[in-house]
Parts: C-alpha cells; sequence; structure tokens
C-alpha cells in the first residue's frame, strides 16, 4: 500500500516535460529535476534514460532533487524510487518523458555570402554553424524592413536550410541574415545577403560582400563608393576602379597609359624648346648677318634655316597641344570611368545623379511614345525627353 501510494505521488508530482538553460559561450549547462518529499524515505535513486533508451543514469539520491549538469538537448525520460529506513529500495515511479532544450546564441562557422535575384521565385540557404535548434527563425533585414524565411528545415545542430519566397516587390539591397532560436537568443550576421534584379547582378555585389567579409574593403563600401573611388582614381588612374570593382588590369594599364601619354607630351615639349632655341639664334644671327653687305648669301641661307626651325617648333607645339588634350581627356575618362564603376556595384542602386544628400536625386530619360494620329490619319513614334526630381522622407 505505502508503495502504492508512493507512485501516485510520483505520478502526479514527477511531471516535468520540459527544462531550459539560457546560457552564453561555453558555460556549464544546469537543469534541475524535482519531486515530492516521501514520509519515511532516507534517500531515492533517480534513473535517466535518453531517446535511444539508454539508461544514462542511475545514482542514489538524498535530497528531492537532481542537478542536470551538461545534459544535450534532447528527449529524455527518468524515474524515480524510495530507499526506506532498511535501505531497501522499493518501487519505481512510471518513466516520466521531459525535454532538455539547451539555449545558445546560433553561430554561423562561414562567412557566407548569400545572393538573391528576383529572377528566382525563392532562394534557399544552407546555413554551416552551431547550436541550431527547432524551432529556429530566420530572416533578413534591411532598413526596419523584415523579410521571414517561408521554411527552415533543421537538419542537425550544425546544419540548416532556410528558403526564401522572392517577388518582384522586394526591395534590392543588402540585407542582414538574423538567426533566432525558440528562447528569442539572436545571431545578426551583418550584409550576408544580396539581393538584386537579375543573378548576374547578385554574383557580382556577393563577391563584392565576400572582399568586405574577408576585411580586402572596408565596411563603410556601399556608404560611401563614389568618394572612395573618385579620390583614389584622382590619386593613381585605375586604383579606384580596382577598389570598387576588383579588376587589378586597369590599376596596371591605366597609369601605364598615363605615364606614356605624360612621356610623349615631355618629350614633345623638350623638342619644342631645342627647335625655338635653335629659331631663336637663327634670328640673332641674321640680325647680325643683315648689316654686312659681303655676307647677303651666307644670311639668306641662315633665314631659310631659321624658317625651318619655326616650322619644327610650331609643328612640336602641334604635338604638344594635342598631347595634353589626350592626356586630359584620359584623366577626365578615368574619373568618368571611377564614378560609374561605383555605380555600377552599388547593390541598392537608385535611379538618378545623388544632389549632396542621400534622400535627394535628379534623373532625366528618354521614353518612346506610339500611337495614332486622328489628324493625320497616320501611325507615328516619338521620344520624349524628361528630367524628375526625387525626395525621400
Amino acid at each position: 500500500m505505502w508503495n502504492k501510494v508512493f507512485t501516485f505521488l510520483l505520478l502526479f508530482f514527477c511531471f516535468i516535460s520540459s527544462v531550459s538553460a539560457e546560457t552564453a559561450g561555453e558555460e556549464n549547462t544546469q537543469h534541475q529535476l524535482r519531486w515530492m518529499d516521501v514520509e519515511g524515505a532516507t534517500g531515492y535513486v533517480l534513473e535517466i534514460k535518453n531517446s535511444s533508451g539508454y539508461l544514462v543514469l542511475s545514482e542514489r539520491v538524498n535530497g528531492t532533487s537532481y542537478d542536470l549538469v551538461n545534459y544535450t538537448s534532447g528527449i529524455y525520460e527518468h524515474r524515480v524510487a524510495v530507499v526506506n529506513k532498511l535501505g531497501k529500495v522499493g518501487s519505481y515511479s512510471d518513466w516520466v518523458r521531459f525535454e532538455v532544450v539547451v539555449s545558445k546564441v546560433p553561430t554561423l562557422t562561414k562567412d557566407s555570402i548569400f545572393s538573391v535575384s528576383k529572377e528566382e521565385k525563392e532562394k534557399t540557404f544552407l546555413l554551416e554553424g552551431k547550436d541550431f535548434i527547432y524551432p529556429m527563425k530566420v530572416y533578413m533585414v534591411t532598413g526596419g524592413k523584415r523579410i521571414l524565411a517561408k521554411k527552415v528545415t533543421i537538419e542537425s545542430d550544425s546544419v540548416a536550410k532556410a528558403t526564401f519566397a522572392v517577388d518582384s516587390e522586394t526591395d534590392t539591397g543588402i540585407y542582414d541574415l538574423v538567426l533566432e532560436n525558440p528562447r528569442n537568443k539572436v545571431l545578426t550576421a551583418k550584409q550576408r545577403v544580396v539581393l538584386s534584379d537579375s543573378k548576374e547582378k547578385a554574383a557580382i555585389f556577393a563577391a563584392r560582400q565576400e572582399r568586405i567579409a574577408r576585411k580586402e574593403i572596408p565596411e563603410d563600401y556601399y556608404e560611401t563608393p563614389y568618394f572612395s573611388t573618385l579620390w583614389r582614381s584622382t590619386v593613381m588612374p585605375g586604383w579606384g576602379q580596382k577598389y570598387i570593382d576588383g579588376k587589378n588590369w586597369k590599376l596596371y594599364v591605366y597609369p601605364v597609359v598615363a605615364a606614356s601619354a605624360v612621356a610623349v607630351y615631355a618629350n614633345s615639349y623638350n623638342k619644342f624648346l631645342a627647335a625655338r632655341s635653335d629659331y631663336q639664334s637663327a634670328v640673332i644671327l641674321g640680325a647680325v648677318l643683315a648689316e654686312r653687305q659681303d655676307a647677303q648669301a651666307l644670311w639668306f641661307i641662315n633665314r631659310s634655316n631659321a624658317e625651318a626651325k619655326f616650322n619644327t617648333a610650331k609643328t612640336e607645339l602641334g604635338v604638344i597641344q594635342v598631347g595634353a588634350g589626350v592626356l586630359g581627356a584620359f584623366l577626365l575618362y578615368n574619373i568618368v570611368d571611377s564614378y560609374f564603376a561605383a555605380k555600377r556595384n552599388v547593390a541598392n542602386l537608385e535611379p538618378g545623379f545623388p544632389l549632396g544628400e542621400s534622400t535627394k536625386r535628379i534623373h532625366a530619360n528618354v521614353t518612346s511614345e506610339a500611337g495614332w494620329n486622328q489628324s493625320k490619319f497616320a501611325y507615328e513614334y516619338g521620344s520624349r525627353y524628361q528630367i524628375e526630381f526625387s525626395s525621400r522622407f
């Protein structure tokens, strides 16, 4: 009779179905099982088995609780028996199921950058990390807007898959990837998702984000692309394009072209100075010879030579002017190319040119129109040029 009463008490009070612990880092996880005290008992025997049915604990306990130290997440069962005053173990209670949920902040072990395009209806991310538990939420965040994954599959505590729906209304840009476990422990992986209009653009922008993750370029890459690119290309042609585009050939070719243009310009300028000096010497010599009647023939020859020197100097001056123009045009092209290199590589690209503030832009475009002209009884084609000014709040 005493054992039956005890069994009833255990079935009634050992109802713990889920115990949890919240940890940070590598702290020991502690959970506690409790049961009612039975009068006359000198101790208890606690047994615990895991989900595979293996006995992981069989131990005598003096009190009415037991601390579970470093138990991993999973389903367990436990039962308790009373030890009487004679040291004998009575009947065990029925097995009672409980769950251990170890709540740690999920982590990603790979600095993967995920690319998404509007050409895809949905995109599945393969997440590799640690401490993934079901049900885990995964979503993308940018500018206060959150896109929740429509499906998250936890394959193990280190592998998960998150599937996102993509539609034409989804904003392009750089998103943070957020993982949230059932205990509201959140991991925010900054700038891990690139969403663009096409797969090609998304892949290009994702490659840029990988360079950011590897610290090859600073984190403010997308915040100051124009200034960062322009000043670099101004200091050294091609540097800004390499910085923003990652194209090494421009860093090597552009300086060579500029140096070659400068070398040609300098050579022509030196020739011009030499020709001008010879012409001036011929003019001085001609003035001296002109005063002597016996040197008229020599003066005539000197005059012809002076004209040749003058024409040579004039030709070299023309080459200098052309060279300066070519060099100036190339340097201007280098700056323009660096600007558009930055423009091409901003994932959240907005149309138009910024007017000093990120919220104000001016945009010009040409649209084609076609329609039936009732007065002329003809089908006409035409173009319309319009300038738009936009301001966001």
